[in-house]
């Protein structure tokens, strides 16, 4: 073979291993597009870690980010399944990130727990008693204890109220009705739990609930407010307000709007920020006192689109990070 063939051939061998590296060393550097993921503050190691979600419908991812520094860090580690719509809270007695529950490929509901430490996933519970995706759960500082609430359970849609303290417990409380995809977050401020929409099998809400002491009520009618599901709140301690973003109306028109909760009361705040989506991550970094959203799902031409673009909230205004 002459210089000039080899040469050649080199070249064309040597090109596309470069664009392959290229495109996986920018894939690793950001979370990309997906919907569906959870994404929750670290308080302890003051990051924001994001796992899971989809980028096409029926299948799911099962890696973990973190954001810290003004940047994205993929963590290769091993941890939960590939899976969607999980629940999640940080656990302030424990210091860490427990996850639960999800949906799955195939459409598997998983009723599992999983513990993340700021480098590396632990199971708690393989198959536990409680079985949902779509639901929501929080970390209550007075009781010590997660609350988590509704969701899917792979065959209807479910309304207890379950209790978390190393394992699984239902609670005997009388429970807001049965309902998936709502908004839920803990108010630190008053220490209660807030409750806001959400989806059943016939039908969808606009209703406003609360959990004090224990003891769940309304503190909204059906009618009040209007009506949405997946989307998702905050509680943004310095304006001492929940915050809540986006969703999808009864018609199913994708939402952009920023509410807060105003004397039992759902108000626009504004329509600046983000574009129309639903199924975002969406959470608070109580440092910076700042909110934090990531990509979501919006609808073109029938085809479900993910998004990857990264915003902060400061209070009162949104910002584009990335």
């Amino acid at each position: 073979m002459s210089l000039i063939k080899g040469l050649v051939l080199l070249v064309l061998i040597h090109i596309p291993i470069t664009l392959s590296a290229y495109q996986e060393n920018t894939e690793r550097n950001h979370p990309g597009t997906r919907w569906g993921h959870v994404l929750v503050y670290d308080h302890l190691r003051d990051q924001l870690v994001l796992f899971g979600g989809s980028r096409e419908r029926g299948s799911y991812l099962n890696d973990t980010w973190i954001w810290k520094g003004h940047k994205w860090k993929e963590m290769h580690v091993e941890g939960p399944s590939a899976r969607g719509f999980c629940a999640v809270t940080f656990h302030k007695e424990r210091h860490t990130i427990i996850l639960h529950g999800g949906r799955g490929n195939d459409r598997i509901t998983n009723s599992d727990t999983w513990e993340w430490n700021g480098s590396q996933w632990k199971q708690l519970e393989d198959k536990g008693e409680y079985k949902a995706d779509h639901h929501q759960m929080v970390y209550v500082d007075k009781e010590k204890q997660i609350i988590a609430y509704g969701g899917w359970n792979g065959k209807d849609v479910i309304g207890d109220t379950w209790i978390w303290n190393d394992t699984w417990k239902k609670s005997d409380e009388i429970s807001p009705p049965k309902r998936a995809s709502f908004g839920m977050v803990y108010n630190h401020t008053i220490q209660k739990i807030n409750i806001f929409g959400g989806l059943w099998v016939n039908g969808q809400y606009a209703d406003l609930w609360e959990r004090i002491n224990g003891k769940w009520q309304a503190i909204g009618g059906p009618y009040d407010n209007s009506s949405l599901d997946h989307h998702a709140m905050i509680y943004d301690e310095k304006l001492k307000t929940v915050i809540g973003f986006g969703g999808k109306d009864y018609r199913r028109q994708m939402q952009n709007k920023t509410f807060n909760i105003h004397n039992d009361q759902i108000i626009t705040l504004t329509q600046e920020g983000p574009s129309n989506r639903h199924s975002f991550g969406f959470t608070y970094n109580s440092k910076e006192q700042l909110g934090y959203l990531y990509g979501g799902k919006i609808y073109e031409d029938n085809n479900q689109i993910a998004l990857g673009d990264f915003w902060k909230w400061n209070g009162s205004e949104w910002t584009k990070i990335e």
